[in-house]
């Protein structure tokens, strides 16, 4: 809702005859039922009309302002000015630190991790397994995404390796809305050829999945 607070600026530029028509209308019917805004436009116009009766040349001494006003906006544009460059340039130099550093960082990672991992997908009833390897010094890095198997049902993981024996992964157990985790087995993934999952050791595979490469 328009309120005094916003017709008090226009006030002056009507006294001036300097307000475009449509706001002077506006204006005008605010004045008509507002008392203080009203009372405040016939004293400015007033102000208004002697304006036109004022002669500088008779003003003595000339008008000139404090001798501290140039100094003190001197220094203040200065300190802005200073404020600003030292802004720019830490976020400059912060940008650039921030570049080094991730520069680094995959330069320092690019050894460790590797787009073209094998990987394991599988996916029949309902149950969803998928799998990421990663070769490591020790071995293999199993990174084992699992939903729709036997809520609480404790599974064994392990790599299948070429001559048909079976490398423990680990193991867990399962839970209703899945779960992602990291395993590990003490064989290279190129020996490996299939991910699978089975409930008590040895015996039969819940899943047999082979592994892409």
């Amino acid at each position: 809702m328009i309120s005094c607070r916003d017709y008090q600026p226009l006030l002056g530029m009507h006294a001036l005859g300097r307000l475009p028509e449509t706001e002077t209308i506006a204006l005008l019917a605010h004045a008509d039922g507002c008392p203080g805004c009203r009372a405040e436009l016939d004293g400015l116009r007033a102000v208004a009309g002697a304006l036109g009766h004022a002669d500088p040349a008779r003003v003595s001494p000339p008008p000139a302002p404090p001798p501290w006003l140039r100094e003190s906006v001197l220094t203040a544009v200065g300190t802005r000015h200073v404020h600003r460059r030292r802004r720019r340039l830490a976020w400059a130099g912060g940008l650039v630190a921030a570049a080094v550093a991730v520069v680094t960082l995959l330069s320092g990672l690019s050894g460790v991790f590797n787009t073209d991992r094998p990987t394991v997908a599988y996916g029949s009833g309902g149950m969803r397994v998928s799998a990421e390897l990663d070769v490591r010094p020790w071995g293999t890095a199993v990174d084992l995404s699992v939903s729709g198997l036997t809520t609480g049902q404790r599974y064994l993981v392990w790599l299948e390796n070429r001559d048909g024996s079976r490398i423990p992964a680990g193991s867990f157990t399962a839970r209703g809305m899945g779960l992602t985790m990291e395993l590990s087995a003490a064989v290279q993934d190129d020996e490996a050829v299939a991910l699978g999952l089975s409930t008590v050791p040895g015996g039969p595979a819940v899943l047999r999945a082979p592994i892409s490469r």
